[in-house]
């Protein structure tokens, strides 16, 4: 979303401080044991260049979807072996920065974004393989392109059981900011739970559906260009668009309108109360449209819509996603050629890459996929949308500094916790301002 997928302990705990150091203190232990091993497995024999690649895991993301990668480059490319390096932890760029610092940092990473913006880290993608993807879809940093183009994937929209909805006399889906408060309410009057929402060591996901597919969408109505202007000091975070988007979602927490249990639930288990009917709606990621396709629901079953965003903005963001080879690695040639055969050399490659999680291909030449029922349904939705920079993923020279999206992140949470709206917006100019003169 706009906050990646991260987390941290749910907001609101008692010894707080004690418990993120010591949290922190067992991550960089973890990442500091995954890079010792990753040497040692590096050594690999005379003959054969060993990579580290740095992945992550989801739902959609297994550990067979990164294999079956891993096996069918290394069947092309004798010669070469990948040995997988698992994020863990709290957050990405926190585990890469410990692995960073113990010497040891995975040879291609999958989200290097949060890390790009400083010189050095990332070696230079070469200009015949940058080339081959769309020019909207090249970062820069500092006029250097370190960053190879990964795919583009689609944020967030509102999934729906159509059965509750029809019990619940609601006949239409919400084409406003009002009519969404009235179905909202004519669910809880029937008996149902309208939203479900996410806490637990999930928090990225707490504010995800709401930032990404509301809050982005009121503040660039307002601020085309507010990566820039944000950056800047022109305009503030307590700005009242921002504030009023943010207590249009406070609105619906003090409601009663979300789960009672959200705040114990990690994403996952807030996907399966969801898809068992705990609740009615749960603003959710585009990878979720292709997971329910696969498991055979219908556009009978499960509906899908743009949330209507108060201030009456019709627009969407993308994230773009990107790979990164370290300035470190040994075999940077090897490297590269990694990432062009899975990120389109290869096409079938590449279309399993992406439909694994339901994202789009950013290759001049695309690639593309058959998809199921609910997720052209939820590709259909954005047909008379405009496409907008989703803020926190912004990348390249306007990007916010690393380490601010998680930052907001748990600041949102603290809002679905019951914080006022006004005082933790007010934190985050002073976090960005402190986050950029640390030079992140």
């Amino acid at each position: 979303s706009g906050c990646s997928k991260s987390s941290s302990e749910p907001a609101g705990s008692t010894s707080k401080e004690s418990q993120s150091t010591e949290k922190q203190s067992a991550q960089d232990q973890t990442a500091e044991q995954t890079a010792e091993q990753a040497a040692e497995e590096n050594s690999g024999s005379d003959e054969d260049i060993t990579l580290t690649w740095a992945v992550f895991e989801t739902d959609n993301y297994t550990a067979e979807v990164w294999q079956h990668i891993i096996d069918a480059f290394e069947a092309d490319n004798p010669g070469i072996k990948i040995e997988k390096v698992l994020m863990t932890g709290d957050s990405r760029p926190q585990f890469l920065k410990t692995m960073l610092a113990a010497g040891n940092m995975p040879d291609i990473n999958v989200d290097p974004v949060d890390l790009a913006s400083t010189d050095g880290i990332y070696a230079e993608v070469p200009e015949e393989l940058l080339a081959k993807y769309e020019e909207t879809s090249i970062a820069t940093y500092n006029g250097k392109h370190t960053l190879v183009p990964a795919y583009k994937a689609l944020r967030t929209q509102c999934f729906y059981h159509k059965d509750q909805f029809e019990e619940a006399g609601i006949t239409e889906e919400p084409k406003t900011w009002e009519e969404f408060l009235e179905v909202c309410e004519k669910l809880a009057a029937a008996g149902k739970t309208p939203l479900m929402g996410v806490g637990a060591s999930d928090i990225w996901a707490t504010c995800f559906g709401w930032w990404t597919g509301v809050t982005n969408s009121d503040i660039m109505k307002k601020y085309p260009t507010f990566n820039e202007d944000v950056l800047s000091g022109k305009v503030k975070w307590t700005d009242p668009v921002i504030v009023d988007s943010v207590n249009a979602w406070k609105t619906l927490i003090d409601a009663g309108y979300y789960h009672k249990g959200s705040m114990t639930f990690s994403y996952t288990q807030a996907s399966e109360e969801f898809a068992n009917g705990s609740a009615a709606m749960f603003m959710d990621g585009a990878w979720k449209a292709p997971t329910y396709d696969a498991e055979g629901k219908t556009t009978e079953d499960i509906g899908v819509f743009v949330v209507p965003a108060p201030s009456g903005a019709k627009s969407y963001c993308t994230m773009p996603q990107y790979w990164g080879v370290s300035e470190t690695c040994k075999n940077k040639e090897a490297a590269f050629d990694f990432c062009e055969y899975v990120l389109g050399g290869n096409p079938d490659i590449y279309k399993y890459y992406l439909q694994a999680d339901g994202t789009y291909s950013v290759t001049k030449d695309p690639v593309e996929y058959e998809m199921g029922p609910i997720q052209t349904e939820f590709v259909e939705n954005y047909k008379e949308c405009e496409l907008v920079t989703e803020i926190m993923k912004a990348v390249g020279d306007t990007a916010m500094p690393t380490g601010f999206e998680d930052f907001i992140c748990k600041s949102l949470q603290n809002v679905f916790t019951g914080a006022d709206v006004e005082s933790e917006l007010a934190t985050w100019d002073a976090e960005m301002e402190r986050l950029q003169s640390a030079g992140n």
